[in-house]
């Protein structure tokens, strides 16, 4: 109801002032500090403090600003007041100011802060006092704070249910720490207890397996977990439990949760109640707002279907895909709001996709920022979108993908911007990597090398016609760099083998998609019966196909030369090996086809990988003419992931060789040690010739690996299981076959990069008595 409105007349205005007047004469009476009149030009004449008792009067001064002699200014002297409580050391503080001959006395009068005089604790057994102060924000001397005190409360909470005490209790004396400063913590542990069973009553159609995925609470395990209690965590459970119900279609589910202690309240056992209720089923998908697709069109996009449970994953995904698709035809601020409505027939819902479509757009400027050293075309050519065309928001994220892929960026983004009608630009904004390149220094061991040191200059951004305009800017890495070109340099010196390597890529030859490669190298390994040195270079053209049968594969042509040299060869060894002693020159062509879906590069955990390649010696000349056909698939495969997002993956690898024509020995293919035939010896798995058994290597190769790895500790250490098989033969056939079975651990520490770490223990138990056994083997390297 609106107030009724009443003239004023000037009566009624000459009682209000004289209200107002009593009001202002009366408020110092009524508490708080007198304010005298102050004259506009009045000066400062000394500046007060009243109720110091343990701060210091020259701290107090430090804080405010108002000082004698300064011209008197009451919005400085307000924001002093500010400051001192902003100390956190006064619990009020007001001010005065009195006018004398000398000037204006300002005055801040203050109320101390009690301070903590002691802080103790009673009760606790499980952790010392010392251990419980570091978790208690505030030490003796230390002004009263209770948000501090609070703080101090939650950290014991935190301590204590993270050691398994579920029921600990922690307060403090409240009236103690107001009247004497001492902060007093009263602790009531409670039994230490571990989780022995968590069952689940009423899930008639979702199994106990599939509701522990979604259940924080885990059982005690010897060793792997501790089985602690937490009751917040179990309600949050029940409530987890509970989603998972509902976003399977049972809409109407509840899920609660009972415990039951052993006697002496040490262990529990945890039970979900659950009532499933009915499982909703999708009546109707209908579309509204959409006017540039139809409905038969977007239908046909989404993943939900009538009569079907109305599954919440579904159904975000189905608002994802529409968006999506209008997205990729330039409306990029489309939304799509799915809606559920319960139908009047028991168990249906329907289903509406609200759709705001909003206006298309085509892409205008392109603008880079943040690339102070990286060449503009760089970061240009990872983008798939151009001036003109419809802006598509999928060719966005796929150009921060690539724009991170290349490593050269620690951030990017690639945004629209802008406000002119039916146009957005593209903003793309980089944050470039701090190195301009690694140096690093390190040491491998391995089973099947020994020992092999590494020296590695590794430049990412490298640009070769960048020439340094003077000697420091070369010895600062500030020449050579921004073309997005990579210059490696490797120096390996070992027990076992020498190895020296040079490497140049252009991922964009003449800016176009094309990567060019340019390798030079030196190599040399003694082998059991002779030494092997080799000398070559190699060129290669590759590129990412985008269309066609082979789409998202990489193909690449490759050409090699090398100068191999045999010496020291035995008097004994096989005839084989006898005639490829001394120097061979060899030449070849080798094309590769490659597919690559796995999501990590370094630990996979979903995906596969195919590759196929067939290498023609002696095409382009050289002393020997043969073939080598080879060919490998490996699939990892997520089976579980726990309640620290760890995954248990089962890896499936095989690979195969086959050489046409007369090979040498060099070239032909061996197995055994770690990467090949664990529980077999480096290269110990070949056919045999001479009088001393040598290795000759064969001419067709088959191995065959399952692998099964799983967390055993945080995130870098894992356990593994295998079981690796295969054979080589000197023509195409199967006529030995190995098996060996075995486990091991493994271990990515990410130190100045990723350094893998693995140790495996493999029994062979299928075998030919002329292969060499290795049960253990293992590979460590670093970087330091």
């Amino acid at each position: 109801m609106a107030c009724p409105r009443r003239r004023l007349n000037r009566a009624h205005l000459v009682d209000a002032r004289r209200a107002i007047t009593f009001i202002l004469c009366l408020l110092p009476a009524l508490g708080g500090p007198a304010t005298a009149q102050v004259p506009d030009d009045a000066t400062i004449g000394e500046v007060r403090f009243e109720g110091l008792v343990t701060v210091s009067t020259s701290f107090a001064q430090s804080i405010v600003r108002t000082s004698a002699g300064a011209a008197h200014d009451q919005a400085v002297i307000d924001a002093d007041v500010a400051r001192l409580l902003a100390t956190a050391k006064f619990s009020t503080v007001e001010h005065r100011t009195d006018v004398s001959d000398a000037g204006v006395i300002v005055t801040f009068v203050v109320r101390e802060r009690p301070r903590i005089t002691s802080i103790r604790f009673v009760g606790n057994v499980k952790f010392s006092d010392g251990k419980l102060e570091k978790q208690v924000p505030l030490q003796v001397g230390d002004p009263l704070d209770t948000f501090r005190v609070r703080e101090g409360t939650e950290a014991i909470l935190r301590s204590y249910r993270d050691a398994g005490y579920g029921q600990v209790e922690v307060t403090h004396d409240a009236q103690l720490l107001r009247a004497t400063g001492q902060l007093l913590y009263n602790i009531e542990e409670g039994p230490r207890i571990r989780i022995r069973r968590i069952v689940y009553q009423g899930n008639d159609h979702i199994k106990a397996g599939e509701l522990n995925k979604r259940v924080t609470s885990k059982t005690h395990l010897w060793i792997f977990r501790d089985g602690k209690f937490d009751e917040d965590t179990v309600e949050a459970d029940a409530a987890a439990v509970q989603s998972h119900y509902r976003a399977e279609g049972y809409l109407d589910a509840r899920v609660g949760y009972r415990l039951d202690f052993s006697e002496d309240q040490t262990e529990l056992a945890i039970t979900f109640s659950v009532v499933e209720g009915t499982r909703y089923l999708t009546e109707s998908i209908s579309f509204e707002g959409n006017t540039v697709l139809g409905d038969e069109e977007l239908r046909a996009l989404i993943p939900l279907k009538e009569s079907k449970p109305i599954l919440q994953a579904r159904l975000e995904n189905a608002g994802k895909a529409i968006q999506e698709m209008y997205g990729e035809n330039g409306y990029i601020y489309a939304r799509v709001r799915p809606v559920r409505v319960f139908s009047e027939t028991p168990g249906f819902v329907r289903v509406t996709m609200e759709i705001t479509e909003g206006d298309q757009y085509r892409v205008g400027r392109i603008v880079v920022r943040g690339n102070e050293r990286t060449k503009d075309k760089v970061i240009r050519r990872a983008l798939d979108l151009y001036p003109e065309e419809v802006f598509n928001l999928t060719k966005t994220r796929e150009a921060e993908r690539n724009l991170r892929q290349t490593r050269l960026f620690d951030r990017a983004s690639v945004t629209p911007v802008g406000s002119q009608p039916d146009v957005r630009d593209v903003l793309v904004r980089v944050e470039e990597s701090r190195k301009a390149g690694d140096f690093l220094f390190g040491f491998g061991v391995t089973s099947n090398s020994g020992l092999v040191g590494s020296i590695v200059l590794d430049i990412k951004n490298f640009d070769l016609f960048d020439t340094p305009r003077s000697f420091a800017e070369f010895i600062k890495l500030r020449a050579f760099h921004g073309a997005g070109q990579r210059l490696r340099l490797e120096v390996q010196p070992g027990t076992e083998l020498n190895r020296f390597r040079i490497d140049f890529t252009e991922p964009y030859l003449m800016d176009k998609p094309l990567r060019f490669d340019l390798s030079a190298y030196y190599f040399e390994r003694g082998r059991d019966a002779y030494d092997e040195r080799r000398v070559g270079g190699l060129v290669s053209l590759g590129k990412r196909l985008t269309a066609g049968p082979l789409k998202d594969w990489y193909g690449e042509v490759a050409l090699r030369a090398e100068t191999v040299n045999i010496d020291d060869v035995e008097a004994l060894s096989a005839e084989d090996i006898r005639e490829a002693e001394g120097s061979t020159f060899l030449t070849s062509v080798k094309a590769t086809l490659v597919r690559d879906r796995t999501d990590n590069r370094f630990v996979p955990t979903r995906g596969d990988r195919i590759r196929a390649s067939y290498e023609q010696f002696g095409a382009l000349g050289g002393d020997e003419f043969f073939g080598k056909l080879t060919g490998g698939y490996t699939r990892h495969i997520t089976l579980r992931v726990d309640e620290q997002e760890r995954k248990s993956v089962l890896s499936l690898k095989g690979v195969a060789g086959y050489s046409v024509g007369e090979t040498p020995v060099f070239e032909r293919y061996y197995a055994g040690g770690i990467g090949s035939l664990r529980g077999f010896a480096f290269r110990g798995v070949s056919p045999r010739d001479g009088l001393k058994d040598d290795e000759i290597g064969g001419d067709f190769m088959l191995l065959v690996a399952g692998e099964y790895s799983f967390p055993l500790y945080g995130q870098l250490l894992r356990g593994l299981l295998f079981a690796d098989m295969g054979t080589v033969e000197t023509d195409f056939e199967l006529t030995k076959w190995r098996v060996a079975i075995g486990g091991g651990i493994r271990l990515h520490v990410d130190f100045f990069g990723p350094v893998p770490l693995e140790f495996a223990v493999a029994v062979p138990v299928i075998r030919d008595p002329d292969d060499q056994d290795q049960v253990f083997s293992f590979f460590i390297g670093a970087t330091f």
